[in-house]
């Protein structure tokens, strides 16, 4: 147990969000996202064609570690042949109603399909395209149907994938350089807008309104492979709203390396957060290796690192999507059902500390597990329990009025404090769950907690980063697939960044900050302080999108050791964000 914590702890940060600071991203923003910031865990389903390959095309292997449901382009399988497995495609085992229960009995809240993957096959009865599952195979059935009123029975968002940009079956879609001269191969640019234009209007705009329209109410829309252009991105964000205002677009929806559009974000595929994001995210996660089914693929995470894995996402502020892949013949693999059982079996347990909570409020790593809070309750999950029995929380301003184990509500666990908010909590010699004890502590009103302090290096250099700072206003903590973890949205003075920290050797500093524009954006003034000391900087175009650049923007005198506050902020009220923040590195000139 203490190998998967440890690898998880790699991943993570040193100063956290502050609670209640997530937001929605502001270009196209949907007004049903509660339930998703409830939910907090979800079932993804890649599930097509490539199911019942399984990882093998005519005694071809994709390896395992590469994506089965990509078999038709890694093996750069032809139109023809690919149809003619589709054709045979006929997973007549596939129960809606025993897919939903297993999700609900890993007590996952929502649940997302394949209804259209990269290799064109619709998943549902396309009035657009007969190339789709009731209409092309001997199965004839509606998969999306029978799983979207299964999961309004159960009480289960249901929500689709789908892959706006990426089709290897249309002439005109990306991806498919084997079969076609005009398909769009260039990740960049359209290599031929026009017919890339025919493809949007014939078959990918029109099968997001099939599914808008035919399926009931959507939770989500989960796009993939981004998009060439921001306004082909909001033409598809915008078409889901204008039908259901309620349902949720993900962030995948726009350009990968652009400003993000959506309502929340996904991190790249399996990608675990360093550092808490502000805006409501996700990360998508496999169960084994792959997505789609492949019988090569037997390195299935344990529940245990599953059920670390969860916490690690939630007490960051963030949503886990797990996917299973279904066999060609529609049964989930057994290895799959077993894992989400035992899930399930912790969940029920434990649900409390998990649904509707929010990301842990204190910034620094408590070393023995997480943290996640609602209300005036703080959930400690242990994952190793201390050798000497105490478990310690530093600083914690609240009064601590009760603690006590989670399975064990009735049966209260001794605890000081001290007078620099140090907790200390009796544990139970045996720790009663070996994968994650969690304990509560009731305390006075919500949570308030001591600033991350940070310390010079031995260098004498101060690094003031994403990780250790702090926002007030409209600022956020982001992510970007190019731009990875950064901070923006910031417009107005009061929109800013914080630091606290020691200094330990007083003098002048140089100040280099790295940051990126955007391309459109006019040069803005910015402002970093501490005390009564400013500097006044100007950005500079940078040459694209989360493109950073450094600039050193001056001196900095510290003229006596000691805690201080740094801020940056607009100098004014930009119509457009400053910048996209980075880091500021302070190097001691004398």
């Amino acid at each position: 147990m203490k190998i998967i914590y440890a690898s998880l702890l790699i991943l993570l940060f040193t100063c956290q969000p502050k609670p209640g600071k997530e937001k929605a991203s502001p270009e196209v923003v949907s007004a049903g996202s509660d339930w998703f910031k409830e939910a907090k865990f979800g079932m993804f389903i890649h599930w097509g064609p490539y199911s019942a390959l399984a990882g093998e095309w005519n005694g071809r292997q994709v390896p395992v570690g590469d994506n089965a449901e990509w078999i038709m382009q890694k093996l750069q399988i032809p139109v023809h042949e690919y149809r003619k497995a589709a054709a045979a495609f006929n997973p007549v085992k596939f129960n809606a109603e025993e897919w939903v229960s297993l999700a609900q009995e890993a007590g996952m809240k929502y649940l997302v399909i394949t209804a259209k993957h990269h290799d064109g096959f619709a998943m549902y009865r396309s009035g657009v395209s007969d190339y789709n599952i009731a209409d092309y195979t001997p199965f004839t059935r509606d998969p999306l149907k029978e799983l979207s009123e299964a999961c309004r029975k159960a009480g289960i968002k249901f929500g689709v994938y789908y892959s706006h940009r990426e089709d290897w079956d249309h002439p005109n879609g990306y991806g498919n350089t084997w079969d076609y001269t005009t398909s769009q191969t260039n990740l960049d640019s359209m290599d031929h807008p026009e017919l890339f234009r025919k493809y949007l209007d014939e078959k990918s705009l029109p099968q997001v309104r099939e599914l808008l329209t035919n399926y009931g109410s959507l939770g989500l829309i989960w796009f993939d492979r981004g998009m060439y252009t921001q306004e082909q991105g909001k033409e598809f964000a915008n078409l889901v709203h204008s039908i259901q205002p309620s349902c949720l677009v993900n962030g995948r929806v726009g350009h990968y390396y652009k400003e993000l559009l959506g309502d929340y974000q996904s991190l790249s595929d399996n990608g675990m957060p360093v550092g808490g994001i502000e805006e409501y995210w996700e990360s998508p996660q496999t169960l084994n290796e792959t997505w789609g089914y492949s019988k090569f693929d037997n390195r299935w995470k344990p529940a245990e690192e599953i059920i670390r894995r969860l916490v690690v996402i939630v007490s960051k502020g963030g949503n886990y999507l797990l996917n299973i892949g279904p066999t060609g013949e529609g049964i989930i693999p057994a290895p799959s059902v077993d894992i989400l059982k035992k899930v399930g079996e912790w969940m029920k347990e434990n649900k409390e500390s998990i649904y509707g909570t929010s990301p842990s409020p204190f910034p620094q790593e408590l070393g023995w597990g997480q943290c996640t809070f609602s209300g005036n309750r703080i959930y400690l999950h242990v994952f190793d329990w201390p050798e000497n029995h105490r478990l310690e929380l530093a600083g914690l301003k609240n009064e601590v009025n009760k603690a006590y184990l989670l399975s064990d509500k009735e049966k209260s666990l001794p605890f000081s404090k001290s007078e620099d908010n140090r907790v200390m909590i009796q544990l139970p010699e045996i720790q009663p769950d070996q994968i994650n004890s969690v304990i509560v502590l009731e305390i006075d009103g919500h949570p308030v907690v001591e600033p991350c302090i940070i310390e010079q290096n031995e260098h004498s250099t101060i690094l003031l980063d994403y990780l250790n700072a702090s926002t007030t206003g409209n600022a956020a903590k982001r992510y970007n697939r190019k731009g990875g973890f950064h901070i923006s949205k910031m417009q107005d003075p009061d929109d800013g960044i914080e630091w606290h920290l020691n200094v330990v050797k007083p003098g002048k500093y140089e100040v280099i900050i790295t940051y990126a524009t955007s391309p459109e954006w006019e040069s803005s003034e910015f402002i970093l302080k501490t005390g009564d000391e400013i500097i006044k900087g100007n950005t500079k175009i940078t040459k694209d999108w989360f493109d950073y650049q450094t600039q050193n923007i001056g001196p900095f005198t510290f003229p006596e050791p000691g805690e201080k506050t740094i801020q940056l902020h607009p100098a004014g009220r930009p119509k457009n964000p400053v910048l996209y923040f980075k880091s500021i590195e302070m190097k001691r000139l004398q």
